[in-house]
C-alpha cells in the first residue's frame, strides 16, 4: 500500500479514504491539464533541489514541507516515478 494512501485510511477510515483517492485521480484526469499543474507545483516545491538551506533550519523545513505536499499530490493523482522523472526535467528546461 503507498503511504499516501495508508495515511487516508487511518486518518479518514476505508470509505472516506477511497472518495478522497478517487477525487485526487478524477482531479487529475485530464493528463495535458494535470501535468501543466504538477509541474508548476514541481517548480514551486523546489522538486528536484536539495531541499537543505546551510545555516537556515527553518528555511530547510518549510522547503522540505513543501516538497513533502508535492510528493503526497503526486502519489494520489497516480504519478509514476517515469512520470516524476518527466515533470523534473521539464521544470529544469523551463528555467
Amino acid at each position: 500500500m503507498k503511504a499516501g494512501i495508508g495515511w487516508l485510511i487511518r486518518l479518514h477510515g476505508r470509505p472516506r479514504a477511497r472518495r478522497v483517492a478517487a477525487a485526487y485521480r478524477d482531479i487529475f484526469a485530464d493528463e495535458r491539464q494535470a501535468r501543466l499543474v504538477l509541474s508548476d507545483l514541481a517548480h514551486y516545491c523546489r522538486v528536484g533541489q536539495s531541499s537543505f538551506i546551510a545555516g537556515d533550519p527553518h528555511q530547510t523545513a518549510f522547503n522540505e514541507g513543501a516538497r513533502d505536499v508535492f510528493l503526497h499530490i503526486a502519489e494520489m493523482s497516480g504519478v509514476t516515478p517515469q512520470d516524476f522523472a518527466g515533470l523534473v526535467e521539464e521544470v529544469i528546461h523551463e528555467r
